[in-house]
């Protein structure tokens, strides 16, 4: 049997996500209730909130440089991210690539639009993002895909899918 994870993003279609049969592992300050594997954060703006507001999160995944910074903050992270990839969510693909058989992302709407906008923006205030941003992160998602993993990218219907490779599945939701 195939191991699976979800990996729900920030985008605005993470609201596609509701039950998953697998471990799952949400993106920056978890925003929604659900009972998740892990937590990805390759940004230091999101570890200074949390220690803000005195977030309780656990299981966070990071790298070595971020572990480094924040472990004096008493935060539950383990260094596990050896190559950042530009945001959470491509660089948790490629670290679970290790790993797990199928990938399902949600919440990644940057794959198939130039929707950059992100969930995390409403809790933390971040300066305006480069138009051509969807396109930089695009360009690292390639490293992901050439793991030959099975991705399954999760989408509004109506949306059309880009062919990105032969084991990167679209399905509409």
């Amino acid at each position: 049997m195939a191991k699976t994870i979800a990996i729900v993003g920030n985008g605005p279609s993470r609201r596609l996500f509701d039950t998953f049969d697998g471990d799952i592992c949400l993106c920056n300050i978890p925003q929604l209730d659900i009972d998740y594997t892990y937590v990805s954060i390759v940004d230091r703006i999101a570890f200074n909130h949390i220690k803000e507001k005195e977030y309780k999160i656990r299981d966070i995944l990071t790298t070595q440089e971020l572990h480094n910074a924040v472990s004096k903050w008493g935060l539950d992270t383990k260094p596990a991210f050896k190559l950042k990839l530009m945001n959470s969510a491509a660089t948790a693909a490629y670290y679970f690539a290790q790993d797990y058989d199928v990938i399902h992302l949600y919440g990644c709407d940057a794959l198939w639009s130039e929707v950059t906008t992100s969930h995390q923006d409403e809790i933390i205030k971040r300066p305006p993002r480069n138009p051509n941003l969807h396109k930089q992160w695009r360009k690292h998602w390639q490293t992901v895909w050439e793991t030959d993993k099975t991705f399954v990218i999760h989408h509004p219907i109506g949306e059309q899918p880009i062919d990105y490779r032969q084991n990167v599945c679209w399905v509409g939701e």
